[in-house]
């Protein structure tokens, strides 16, 4: 009699405890899933914050890189002829917008690329702004044209680096280090300022 009476008990309690353990797992389970999916939602707007700010900065400095080189046309050719009175106060008003934009407009792109960048995008990034700058010192100084324009070729280069290791922090392509030395903001993977050169034919040096 007893034993009939303690199966049903025994049952009903392996049921309750089953039960209990069912219900607390599913919530751990559940809260677990919560959480993965919230993490994945942050993960997915860091890197949609990281592309936009990427891109802006990208965008600007590559504006940038071009407006730079229309200024520095007007310089003499090879440093003989002088530069024509209307050209060189061209030249310098020009500049003072340059250099405006360099200080209000980049700067500012590049403290925020700089919250959100990797290592690796941090230091190119402000090598690239170190870059555009470094071309105006050419330019201030009345610099002949073919001691200018190799130096905006490298940083030409320096901008396809940049983008290149861009794609890489948003899961698209290959590393590359970039380690601060005396030769900054150049680096010393790519080509020197040197071979891009020209000679008389227009012909780059080999």
């Amino acid at each position: 009699m007893e034993s009939q009476i303690l199966t049903p008990i025994l049952t009903g309690g392996f049921t309750l405890a089953a039960g209990i353990i069912g219900a607390v797992l599913a919530g751990i389970f559940a809260r677990r899933g919560e959480r993965s999916r919230n993490q994945a939602e942050v993960d997915r707007q860091w890197v949609t914050d990281r592309r936009a700010v990427y891109a802006r900065y990208l965008a600007l400095a590559e504006v940038m890189h071009r407006e730079v080189d229309t200024i520095a046309v007007f310089l003499s050719y090879d440093g003989i002829n002088k530069i024509a009175p209307e050209e060189d106060a061209f030249i310098s008003d020009e500049l003072i917008d340059y250099l405006s934009t360099w200080e209000n407009d980049l700067q500012p792109l590049l403290g925020e690329v700089q919250l959100v960048a990797s290592k690796e995008v941090a230091d190119l990034a402000e090598r690239v702004s170190g870059a555009l700058m470094e071309l105006t010192s050419f330019i201030e100084r009345r610099e002949a044209f073919t001691s200018y324009y190799p130096v905006w070729f490298q940083a030409q280069d320096l901008i396809h680096v940049l983008r290149n290791q861009m794609r890489v922090e948003l899961g698209l392509v290959s590393h590359e280090d970039a380690e601060r030395g005396d030769d900054w903001p150049w680096l010393k993977s790519r080509p020197a300022a040197e071979s891009y050169i020209q000679d008389h034919s227009g012909k780059e040096r080999p």
